[in-house]
């Protein structure tokens, strides 16, 4: 009487056996991508930087992981020769001076992002690998009321300096021996001949222009103000001010084929209109590096 409880015990098991493989079945593991740690120094703006860049990898399913910040750039440099940070974002000239050595203060800059970017490669730490640099950048400028380039269909330094003679300057006391950007700088540069240089304050340039009493001003490119759809910023199309661009600085051994693609797609998106834009975000409006870098990565579309 035993016989039938056997047989079903033995069928049972072998459907048992079926379901968990025997069939031929395999069960299938996920790769996790790997864990990327990344920093800034405490500036404002390098923090939203690197919390850029960690979140365009997190929405790219790459883990992220953040360490405190550090207090100055060379800290923070040599903690990405250690391999303690993988990942943040610097400033073209920036970097160059780090790279550069103990003298990096009085190596020439590069006028270019090109030259910049072959002087850094040349320089830096076999260890680590920069990403494509961004457009993003603050540096000298000048800046133009818009009904004043309309007119005059301006739209660069050189531009200007094919009609001379036509525009008030709003600039600081010594700007015409100021270097790289200053009066003697533009004429030599752009053939640029102001009709009046007014004394103003850095502080109050933009005033000046809005108020009608310059038709110009010399102001900061990263300056959220200039966002205006009032201003114009003139392209230094030659490049006479040098540029200092963003750009993403990542360890060699984290900066895989797919690490440095997710950071390129979102650099690529990283203007100095939309630097501007950023900055106004933490500055004006007292938002946080982490929500600001979160609106950004999610309107770019990374």
């Amino acid at each position: 009487m035993r016989a039938p409880t056997i047989l079903k015990v033995s069928v049972v098991f072998s459907v048992l056996i079926s379901a968990c493989g025997g069939s031929g079945a395999s069960s299938e593991t996920v790769a996790l991508k790997p864990k990327i740690t990344i920093s800034s120094t405490t500036d404002p703006t390098s923090e939203l930087i690197a919390e850029i860049y960690g979140q365009a990898l997190e929405k790219a399913e790459f883990r992220v992981a953040r360490k405190q910040a550090f207090a100055t750039s060379a800290e923070l440099m040599t903690a990405l020769t250690k391999g303690e940070v993988q990942l943040t974002g610097m400033t073209s000239q920036g970097l160059l001076r780090l790279v550069s050595g103990p003298g990096g203060t009085d190596t020439p800059v590069p006028n270019t992002t090109t030259l910049q970017a072959a002087a850094i490669a040349k320089a830096l730490p076999s260890n680590l690998v920069m990403g494509a640099p961004t457009t993003a950048e603050d540096k000298d400028v000048v800046f133009c009321a818009k009904t004043f380039t309309d007119v005059n269909t301006i739209a660069t330094l050189t531009d200007l300096g094919a009609k001379p003679g036509i525009a008030t300057l709003a600039a600081p006391d010594g700007f015409e021996t100021s270097t790289p950007l200053g009066g003697k700088a533009l004429s030599d540069t752009y053939k640029i001949d102001f009709k009046t240089v007014v004394a103003t304050v850095v502080a109050k340039t933009l005033d000046a222009v809005n108020a009608g009493t310059a038709d110009c001003g010399v102001g900061r490119s990263g300056d959220p103000a200039l966002s205006a759809a009032t201003i114009v910023v003139l392209q230094d199309d030659k490049a006479l001010v040098p540029n200092d661009v963003i750009l993403p600085l990542v360890t060699t051994a984290a900066g895989t084929a797919d690490v440095l693609s997710t950071l390129d797609t979102v650099s690529a998106k990283l203007t100095t209109e939309a630097l501007r834009t950023l900055m106004s975000r933490l500055t004006v409006d007292g938002a946080t590096p982490e929500v600001v870098a979160n609106e950004f990565t999610g309107n770019a579309g990374t």
